[in-house]
């Protein structure tokens, strides 16, 4: 049932959680009550920069902190399982970031804990509520090109995290490189757009940086082609080396048209969108999305907070809406068998 207050949240995280999610939170109308880092003087700085009264090294200080309604975990995967375990246990709703988790049995033990706790659990997705990749979800759904055929997405940036005082986005054993970085996204987009993926196959290219120590070396290209249980295809082209970069340029083939979407960076929040008749060859882009109807900031901080909205509404609903801990696991099932794909140089059929 809605309550009389704002509702409270306690983020993890002092990366993404408080460059995006603290005033993402704050955008949606929510109170951040608490903060936590590993290390407490970085937790002490970041709550006294940020307004946050209460800040802690201590992971149960801030589940089981008694005005808090949920949790938003923005911390390496591998600890996302026992940090959600906490929390439904305490009775928070969670949002928890991707990638959803290192192995396929911690995903499917998250998503397991989910269904159990009856609360809302959804995935850090964030970027389904781009209004351009909305919107071409809308123009999917409404037929605007017929039957989806074939897909490819190809995306030239350079890599985001080398500067980044986060060393574990690139070391695999901790869920970062290339794939659970922009590659989870990819997945995700491929999922609300077109389905489950029924098959793929992989191959991965390492570019390291000098002096990076051998066991964080990652992948920093890759090329995957997937098939939909709906009978359709497409190819996944990713790439972080590439300097100066080029964005992001997606190509989807129907019976009765085409849509090319192009963005300047990397997640289709901004950028253009345009449609082709079959039989034409003059494409019209098509009227972007009213941003400032919904009375939100622009980029990541705007997409997050839309969000945080749904997961709200999934909370006084009793919900979770998407993305969920099942959309978590199925993309983890697809990280994982591109990973199988590449190791083995064969086509792997998605677990189920």
């Amino acid at each position: 049932m809605p309550i009389d207050r704002p509702r409270r949240v306690g983020v993890f995280g002092t990366g993404w959680g408080t460059r995006v999610s603290v005033p993402a939170f704050r955008a949606a109308g929510w109170e951040v009550a608490g903060l936590w880092s590993r290390k407490p003087e970085r937790a002490a700085m970041w709550a006294e920069r940020l307004e946050i009264p209460f800040a802690t090294h201590e992971a149960a200080a801030l589940i089981e902190h008694r005005e808090i309604d949920a949790v938003a975990i923005h911390t390496p995967p591998h600890m996302h399982l026992e940090l959600c375990r906490d929390a439904f246990a305490a009775g928070k709703h969670v949002l928890v970031d991707k990638p959803f988790s290192t192995t396929i049995a911690d995903g499917r033990a998250l998503a397991a804990a989910a269904e159990a706790s009856d609360l809302t659990a959804m995935v850090n997705y964030e970027f389904r509520y781009a209004p351009l990749r909305a919107q071409v979800k809308e123009l999917l759904d409404q037929g605007a090109i017929g039957e989806v055929r074939h897909a490819s997405v190809d995306l030239h940036t350079t890599n985001p995290l080398v500067e980044l005082d986060r060393p574990w986005r690139l070391d695999p054993a901790h869920g970062g490189g290339l794939l659970n970085e922009l590659g989870s996204h990819g997945i995700d987009r491929f999922r609300q757009w077109f389905g489950e993926i029924a098959t793929v196959s992989a191959q991965f290219g390492s570019f390291p940086p000098a002096g990076l120590p051998r066991e964080m070396t990652s992948e920093d290209q890759i090329s995957a082609s997937f098939g939909f249980e709906s009978g359709a295809s497409a190819t996944l082209s990713l790439c972080w080396v590439s300097d100066p970069a080029l964005g992001l340029r997606v190509v989807i083939a129907g019976s009765e048209g085409v849509i090319l979407a192009t963005s300047p960076g990397t997640m289709l929040s901004e950028g253009k969108v345009r449609i082709g008749e079959a039989g034409g060859d003059d494409f019209v882009t098509v009227a972007a999305p009213d941003e400032d109807s919904d009375d939100l900031p622009g980029g990541a901080v705007g997409t997050s907070a839309r969000l945080v909205r749904a997961f709200e509404r999934g909370i006084e609903e009793g919900s979770s809406p998407a993305p969920n801990f099942l959309d978590g696991l199925r993309s983890q099932l697809v990280i994982e068998a591109m990973r199988e794909s590449a190791a083995a140089g064969r086509v792997v059929r998605i677990a189920s």
